[in-house]
């Protein structure tokens, strides 16, 4: 069973890629640059980064630029990431006989990046913070191809899917999913989900990175069940939830997502979560492993 892995080159993604090699014997790792810098500044990367490589319009503006570069553990260098991140993230471990391929923004979908796929004839691909994925390369794997959101779809789709249930004053919907990969954005049949337990002072640092962590854990057990012909997945909800892009996030946004945590909005959802978290249905929903 070849597996190949598709991602980035953040700290997460690194841990990403490591954690699977350590469950998995792993064909052909694929490290997609994020876009080239040329005339942007730094607000305009750190956005970039912050919402998986996908360009939008930056807010210029100072404040942006002090929330994009607080607020960005995982894609940044953070001392918290030692107390998070549960497999080394800080050095790619390279294997023998796993091919390591880096590609420029976007060249996954070309017709060369298509070609070198053939060759390799990947039966598992595992995504995450790729550029999104067109059909012709989806069909390149055999037997299935997975992704880890760091939300909980279908509620929350898109980009930056951990902030914007915060924004909205409803964080029963901050978790990761891990869904097979279709021709839309993050609306694949789920396979896992799952719902960190946040501490009332967590900022959004700390709520990202309890996603990923569990995530990345998630999505290791849902491979382990695809191979073994054993993964059971659930259709998502149509005209369900809200997708995000880049460019939706600006500084009312942050302030607002900000204000929500400093006045109480996750000590108001642990105070009374069993009733909140009845009222969302999760699918093939797993319990934490971590941050429970």
């Amino acid at each position: 069973m070849k597996l190949v892995i598709f991602t980035r080159t953040g700290f997460h993604h690194t841990c990403f890629i490591n954690r699977l090699q350590e469950r998995f014997e792993v064909a052909c790792v694929v490290r997609e640059a994020y876009p080239e810098i040329k005339k942007q500044d730094l607000l305009s990367r750190l956005k970039e980064l912050m919402n998986g490589g996908r360009s939008g319009t930056a807010d210029a503006g100072p404040y942006m630029k002090r929330f994009y570069e607080t607020y960005s553990a995982g894609f940044r260098y953070s001392p918290l990431l030692k107390d998070y991140l549960k497999a080394p993230f800080d050095v790619l471990s390279e294997k023998a006989g796993t091919q390591y391929v880096n590609v420029k923004c976007g060249d996954i979908n070309s017709g060369q990046f298509a070609s070198f796929l053939g060759q390799v004839r990947p039966d598992i691909i595992v995504v995450l913070g790729s550029s999104v994925i067109k059909p012709h390369i989806i069909s390149s794997a055999s037997k299935a191809m997975l992704n880890l959101h760091s939300g909980l779809s279908p509620y929350y789709r898109g980009t930056w899917s951990y902030g914007w249930p915060i924004v909205n004053d409803e964080p029963q919907y901050i978790g990761a999913t891990v869904h097979y990969i279709d021709k839309g954005i993050d609306t694949g049949d789920i396979i896992f989900q799952t719902r960190p337990v946040f501490d009332a002072a967590d900022d959004l640092n700390k709520i990202f990175l309890k996603v990923i962590t569990e995530g990345i854990e998630l999505i290791a057990d849902a491979v382990e069940n695809v191979i073994a012909d054993t993964a059971v997945s659930s259709a998502q909800p149509q005209n369900t939830g809200r997708q995000y892009r880049t460019s939706d996030l600006n500084e009312a946004a942050a302030k607002k997502c900000l204000q929500n945590l400093e006045n109480g909005a996750l000590r108001r959802y642990n105070a009374d979560k069993k009733r909140i978290d009845s009222g969302t249905t999760l699918y093939g929903y797993r319990p934490p492993k971590f941050f429970r």
